[in-house]
């Protein structure tokens, strides 16, 4: 059976685990070539073998680390077609006043300029050939402040302004970048931030979160999200670019 990204060449950071793994199995079941990039190696390989990828062990906040899972996808594959800019950390929760330096550059240096070097790098092999879908992952952070969260909103609203930038810069050679914009959604991030948020009782933090979201009063699933970016980085959504695509059961609305 032939799926819709046969023969495509896809490049998936976070590749792992979360949004990731879901999107990367998805685009393996349709057709996709795989080169999965990550910074926790044994999950990766296992992810790999599986699917079928090259992996490629990586951290996002290195520049030559991250010209390196280019160059390799390029050497295995001879071109990038498509691209799921994914990786990212939540950081530490603390008011501003609580905070260093070191814990904004941390979240910034994956989080923001880890997206922004991917962008460059595969922007680079993909405007040679005149084609290309990106989809980086953003949040519903991109648009909104939190009271003790800064580092983080601060970095995913930079992920909103780069991936607009590069859907102008990218438009006239035929590339799209879109982002997606997660609400609360069940991953190992946000059992982390349940933690955060009241270290004695997080599963009841879950909950009052849980309760929040007008669509189910649920948190949603990594699947959920994977269905719009392989729905982004297909050509079913030829004529999209350059939108900020929440995934959040109303909860921004």
């Amino acid at each position: 059976m032939s799926g819709r990204f046969d023969g495509k060449v896809a490049v998936i950071t976070g590749a792992a685990a979360g949004f990731g793994l879901c999107v990367a199995t998805r685009l393996a079941e349709e057709g996709a070539r795989l080169v999965l990039v990550d910074g926790d190696a044994d999950p990766l390989r296992e992810v790999a073998a599986k699917l079928g990828g090259l992996p490629v062990v990586a951290d996002v906040s290195l520049e030559p680390e991250v010209d390196g899972y280019v160059r390799a996808a390029v050497d295995a594959h001879g071109r990038i077609d498509l691209f799921f800019n994914n990786a990212g950390i939540e950081g530490r929760m603390a008011p501003m006043t609580e905070l260093s330096v070191d814990d904004f550059d941390r979240v910034s240096a994956v989080n923001a300029r880890g997206v922004f070097m991917g962008l460059r790098a595969v922007l680079r092999v993909m405007k040679p050939q005149g084609s290309g879908a990106i989809v980086n992952t953003a949040s519903q952070a991109a648009i909104k402040g939190a009271a003790t969260f800064s580092p983080y909103i601060a970095s995913k609203h930079a992920v909103l302004g780069l991936s607009k930038s590069a859907a102008l810069e990218g438009a006239p050679y035929g590339i799209r970048v879109n982002c997606v914009a997660p609400g609360h959604i069940d991953t190992r991030m946000a059992r982390a931030l349940t933690e955060q948020i009241d270290p004695g009782n997080p599963a009841g933090a879950y909950e009052r979160v849980a309760a929040t979201v007008p669509l189910g009063q649920r948190y949603g699933t990594a699947v959920e999200v994977a269905n719009l970016v392989v729905w982004l980085l297909s050509d079913e959504a030829s004529y999209v670019s350059g939108g900020l695509h929440l995934v959040d059961g109303a909860l921004n609305s």
